[in-house]
């Protein structure tokens, strides 16, 4: 594929990403992703959010702790067992965005696939993503931070898609990482 069409078809996919991003009802972070064949088809997209099937109106969306209760009962006569409350924020209900797309795509990722995502992905990301067989990962956004403590992050997923043998280019800068011997 000529340099022209790439950048064309990374721009419009880019921009389904965001639009994507605009469903989540996270309050803080809202992340969108496009999985794409080596031909350009649109494969599956996905946004950060509870998992399907959740009800919405009783997961947390934010950073700030909420107070969440649940009843155990008796499976077969109904009867309350015990009832408990406890704090949670929005971390452990959390699927991202790239997980989602792919999740979407029902295991059929064909040879030359992109997956198009708004920032980094984590490392479960990075995982599912090098295991789904996606050949290029186009990240939008570099919001690299050296002082931070999700640097060591960013080290596993380049490393797991070096051995997944996955492209990455971030804000147009295409990247092959490889494994190399500690120095």
């Amino acid at each position: 594929m000529n340099e022209d069409r790439r950048k064309l078809r990374d721009e419009v996919y880019s921009q389904m990403m965001l639009a994507q991003a605009r469903l989540s009802k996270d309050a803080n972070t809202q992340m969108g992703a496009v999985l794409v064949s080596g031909d350009g088809r649109v494969l599956s997209t996905g946004y950060n959010g509870a998992p399907k099937g959740f009800d919405d109106s009783t997961v947390p969306y934010t950073r700030e702790k909420q107070k969440l209760a649940y009843d155990l009962l008796d499976a077969d006569s109904g009867e309350l067992i015990s009832h408990h409350e406890f704090e949670a924020n929005k971390y452990p209900f959390m699927v991202h965005a790239e997980i989602n797309a792919l999740h979407y795509a029902h295991g059929k990722v064909p040879p030359g696939s992109k997956l198009y995502v708004i920032g980094f992905p984590c490392e479960r990301c990075a995982l599912e993503i090098a295991l789904s067989g996606v050949s290029e990962i186009f990240v939008a956004k570099d919001d690299y931070d050296p002082n931070s403590s999700l640097n060591n992050c960013r080290d596993t997923a380049y490393y797991m898609f070096a051995q997944a043998d996955i492209l990455v280019t971030i804000c147009g800068k295409r990247m092959r990482p490889v494994i190399s011997k500690c120095r």
